[in-house]
């Protein structure tokens, strides 16, 4: 079919008005204009918007009118044919923002996901060539980074890479003339990826790429072990979960400071998954069923952005024992509930993983801890020995300009047993704060200018030892004792 027309600047916004007599009207002049054009098409953009007043109930006045005037086009233009094609913004399939009256009047519903990797590597490709640039980099690496994107958000990355392939090249190049090489280039990407990170990414809470390795991670050699096979498997032999393999959770235990959420991050970096980061009172709203609608909200995120990591830090904050919370209303409850319902639906997909970390494991709900959920309990203990401290120490200096007298195994040798991960960051922050007071001390009194970077030296350390933290005995104690009930 041959159309003469197309009309595809038809907003809802511009239907509906302050009042219901205003909305019949101008529904009257759009088809009124529709069925003058004839053959053509109709694109009616946000259709949902008709489907509410200013307070937010369905609008039933609109829908009707919307109806009537839908059936009147199509008996008055028999032989001219007309095709209505209506847009609307919806979370999930499975919820339409359109009610079903006005659903019935379309023959087909076509729901648009978010494109996986081969559809990103395909809308880069077509969105390149419109641009009439050669590209030099390896696009399916490019789509790998940008996991949960759209088109409009892939049309915005090629705008950025661009930009930055002129601007590179306006900067390296004296003579405009010679400046004909406009190849994008791996890092013309990357750098167009940090700028829609830093620019979207923090705004909407959305998934991201997080930048911490193995190499952060000091000691817990024997966690980051069982960590790669559960993980691992999934992504390398995906037909495994096809025929019946389930992927279970990771729950992460233990005293607080050992290192549980730098683990959990260090895992979706070096798999190069996604990470959505989900404190437990952020989803607790006072409304009634927005808390459990939250919850959904952060699996279809994690869906969105598969592959994914969903991390739910303080675990027992979110999903306690039921029937213990006090609450009048049951919100913990009915949040416990439909966390289990999620995590329940992620068995269809081996793209989506769940790392919870707790310091209170036994507050947590067992119904959460059953095979097939958080079936895999790993204990993120207070390193036991010397080496382990050695491990630890070395990942977080690893970034620092240490003097040549600075013997990192003396420095532990000071160290007293039982000192957590965040006991010892805090030693070797406090060195370096206190190298730089030095410094500058120094430089007050007639010395040098302050060298740039700040050099830390042995004599650093062994004062920030003097005021160096520690886990009290007695809650090492207990964690121990909920390590040996599970």
């Amino acid at each position: 079919m041959q159309f003469c027309h197309v009309i595809s600047n038809i907003h809802a916004f511009f239907v509906k008005g302050g009042n219901p007599g205003y909305t019949e009207g101008k529904l009257k002049h759009v088809f009124t204009k529709v069925q003058q054009l004839a053959p053509c098409i109709l694109l009616l953009r946000n259709i949902e918007v008709l489907c509410r007043d200013k307070d937010g109930t369905e609008d039933s006045r609109a829908i009707s009118a919307f109806i009537n005037e839908v059936e009147r086009l199509f008996q008055e233009t028999s032989t001219l044919p007309v095709l209505l094609v209506a847009t609307c913004n919806s979370k999930n399939e499975s919820t339409s923002a359109v009610p079903p009256a006005l659903a019935r009047v379309f023959l087909h519903v076509v729901y648009m996901q978010s494109p996986n990797k081969l559809q990103r590597t395909a809308i880069l490709q077509w969105l390149l060539r419109k641009c009439n640039v050669t590209v030099g980099a390896d696009l399916s690496h490019v789509a790998d980074q940008t996991s949960g994107f759209l088109y409009a958000d892939l049309a915005v990355l090629v705008f950025h890479t661009v930009r930055y392939r002129f601007k590179h090249l306006k900067e390296s190049c004296h003579d405009e003339q010679n400046c004909v090489d406009v190849t994008l280039r791996k890092a013309d990407f990357e750098e167009a990826l940090d700028t829609m990170h830093a620019a979207y990414s923090e705004a909407i809470d959305a998934p991201k790429i997080p930048k911490v390795s193995w190499d952060d991670v000091g000691g817990l050699s024997d966690v980051k072990k069982e960590i790669m096979r559960t993980i691992m498997l999934p992504l390398q032999h995906p037909e495994l979960l096809a025929a019946g393999l389930q992927r279970s959770g990771i729950l992460l235990y233990g005293p607080p400071g050992t290192g549980k959420t730098l683990l959990a991050k260090a895992v979706a970096t070096e798999f190069n998954l996604n990470f959505l980061s989900v404190k437990g009172p952020e989803l607790l709203n006072m409304y009634v069923g927005q808390s459990e609608e939250n919850v959904r909200e952060v699996f279809n995120k994690a869906r969105a952005a598969s592959p994914c990591v969903i991390f739910f830090d303080e675990l027992d904050s979110l999903a306690p024992n039921r029937g213990k919370s006090g609450d009048s209303g049951g919100v913990m409850d009915r949040v416990v509930s439909q966390l289990l319902s999620e995590i329940d639906g992620l068995q269809k997909s081996s793209q989506l993983f769940v790392i919870g970390a707790t310091n209170r494991s036994d507050l947590i709900d067992r119904a959460l801890l059953r095979p097939g959920r958080f079936d895999k309990l790993l204990y993120v203990g207070v390193p036991e020995d010397k080496e382990s401290q050695l491990s630890i120490m070395v990942a977080l200096t690893r970034r620092f300009h240490l003097k040549s007298d600075v013997d990192l195994k003396g420095v532990v040798s000071l160290l007293p047993d039982k000192l957590t991960g965040a006991d010892l960051y805090s030693l070797c922050s406090h060195a370096w704060l206190i190298a730089v007071r030095t410094q500058i001390h120094a430089f007050k009194h007639g010395g040098n200018s302050v060298p740039s970077p700040v050099e830390v030296g042995m004599v650093d350390f062994r004062e920030a030892i003097n005021s160096l933290p520690s886990v009290k005995k007695e809650d090492y104690a207990h964690i121990q004792q909920i390590r040996d009930k599970l």
